[in-house]
């Protein structure tokens, strides 16, 4: 596994800012991995957006560091071979067998090198590639895609900030960090986000238990086709999916719990006991989608609670599970709507 405790970020007059930052701000918030920047002297540069900064130190001291990751932002003197004496430490850190991540003209630099000859890589386009580094011979290589990781080179178009941050993360495992994930789920249109809603008031029938772990496991093959039998038998419409509502539910397996299990229905009757009907209030929740085994749904569920600290919301103990399809034979089909209740 790739480790990153030293991340290095090479910045000079121009370089493009927004590039390297998603990544850095993802890196530096939610590991504890040291961040240096630095430039050729070590003296304040002034970014493509106007930005003058102070780097940590000079490329002379980055020789002589320990360094895991290497970012090399685009800007137009990475292009015009301004920027050639960062090629040694580039070669130094390769031999090391450490990552260089390159976006937008910093790929430009590595194929004027040749460092993109035998990888799988990207850039801004291929034919400006070929003409901005004539030396360049990695054309069969290149894949036209935002980013490409590649043994110990990543590369990434000017336009892919988002997926440069993102092949990053996933070629040192920080994406198993659930702060990290979930924040970075905001970029990434490809995940699954939490949502805040209120849910809206509506008519239950169900049958309440007192139960601890063990018992709720017998009563999923069981309660749901008794729902089902007794709110027909009672004469009632039902109007939506099976819903299990936890009340102080802790995971523990020794926990004693408040487990509702029914079905939403069109209005309430009176019913016999030990089934219950009645309207249900609004309900303030942070919702999210679980696809797949219920065996698995830990996992959704670590990802709601991280979100929810983050915002700093208290929960309310109460928690529903609405089940929008559900396969025991196939359980890979399943849909599960999650919502833990908050203030």
């Amino acid at each position: 596994m790739n480790k990153l405790s030293n991340c290095y970020v090479f910045l000079f007059d121009g370089y493009s800012d927004w590039e390297p930052a998603l990544t850095m701000y993802g890196i530096g918030s939610f590991t504890d991995t040291n961040i240096v920047t630095f430039s050729f002297t070590g003296e304040t540069v002034t970014s493509g957006g106007q930005l003058k900064i102070q780097p940590h130190t000079s490329l002379d001291e980055a020789l002589k560091a320990d360094i895991d990751l290497l970012i090399l932002p685009g800007g137009e003197a990475m292009e015009n071979g301004s920027n050639a004496a960062i090629i040694p430490l580039v070669k130094q850190l390769l031999a090391q067998q450490k990552t260089i991540a390159a976006i937008c003209g910093a790929t430009v630099l590595l194929g004027q090198h040749g460092f993109l000859d035998n990888i799988a890589h990207t850039s801004n386009h291929p034919e400006v590639l070929k003409q901005q580094a004539p030396t360049y011979k990695g054309a069969g290589k290149y894949l036209d895609e935002p980013a490409v990781a590649d043994k110990q080179i990543i590369t990434a178009s000017g336009t892919a900030m988002i997926p440069f941050a993102k092949a990053i993360y996933q070629h040192f495992n920080l994406l198993e960090i659930e702060p990290l994930k979930f924040w970075f789920g905001f970029f990434d249109h490809t995940a699954v986000l939490p949502e805040m809603l209120s849910a809206v008031p509506f008519h239950f029938f169900y049958q309440r238990y007192e139960t601890n772990y063990a018992g709720m496991l017998s009563l999923v093959r069981t309660a749901i086709k008794d729902v089902y039998q007794e709110a027909i038998n009672a004469g009632l419409e039902i109007c939506g999916a099976p819903e299990w509502h936890y009340r102080n539910f802790d995971g523990k397996p020794d926990t004693v719990f408040t487990l509702d299990i029914g079905l939403p229905v069109t209005a309430v009757k009176p019913v016999s006991a030990p089934w219950h009907c009645e309207t249900l209030p609004a309900f303030k929740c942070v919702s999210m989608q679980h696809k797949g085994p219920w065996e698995q749904l830990i996992t959704t569920y670590e990802q709601l609670f991280t979100g929810i600290g983050m915002l700093g919301l208290p929960v309310t103990g109460y928690t529903r599970e609405q089940y929008l399809r559900y396969n025991f034979e196939q359980p890979a089909q399943n849909i599960t709507n999650i919502q833990i209740g908050v203030l």
